[in-house]
């Protein structure tokens, strides 16, 4: 059994507008999306989902989570059909548009199956693999939700062929009030709009 977790972000500065290179400052919060990985004697890959969030979220996003899956596990060079593997979600970040649910949810898979599967790969390429996958959510993702989602804290993140990150420190905790509309965002329409 291979178990992961991946954070949950807000983005506090420069939202959309770092897919076009602009610096961005997001922080992970102090929610996760916890992934277990177990081998099963079925085919491919069953999904149990328990994460809680908006009305309708996973449903809206199940087409978006398998072509995730698929990238995932085709960017790690991993056979589903030679290895079926079952994934439970679950976690304490709600499936809510605009907190980074679908890069947490990616990161946590990703170190679910590095896990249970010992592929010892650094954090830099759990990273990498839940990008591949973001981009089913986000069409062209900026790389900054599975960043934050994969390292933590507070980061300062410019993209470009290269992606600059650095970690920021800050003395003392920040309280930060986030609020839900309910609506579920087609993120690829959003970044879409955006470029």
């Amino acid at each position: 059994m291979g178990f992961g977790k991946g954070y949950g972000k807000v983005i506090l500065f420069n939202e959309h507008f770092v897919v076009h290179g602009i610096p961005a400052i997001a922080s992970a919060i102090d929610l996760t999306t916890d992934a277990e990985v177990v081998r099963y004697n079925g085919k491919g890959i069953k999904l149990i989902d328990n994460r809680k969030g908006t009305k309708g979220y996973s449903k809206e996003k199940i087409g978006h989570q398998k072509e995730a899956l698929k990238r995932v596990t085709e960017y790690l060079g991993f056979d589903v059909e030679k290895n079926p593997i079952k994934i439970t979600l679950g976690g304490n970040l709600p499936t809510f548009s605009g907190i980074g649910a679908s890069a947490a949810n990616l990161v946590a898979i990703v170190r679910a199956i590095n896990d249970e599967f010992s592929l010892n790969l650094s954090d830099e390429e759990l990273n990498n693999a839940a990008y591949e996958g973001e981009k089913a959510f986000a069409g062209t993702p900026s790389g900054i939700d599975n960043t934050a989602a994969t390292f933590g804290g507070l980061i300062w993140f410019k993209r470009g062929e290269k992606n600059i990150i650095e970690r920021l420190q800050i003395k003392k905790p920040v309280e930060i009030v986030m609020g839900n509309t309910g609506v579920v965002a087609n993120t690829k329409e959003v970044v879409a709009g955006v470029r």
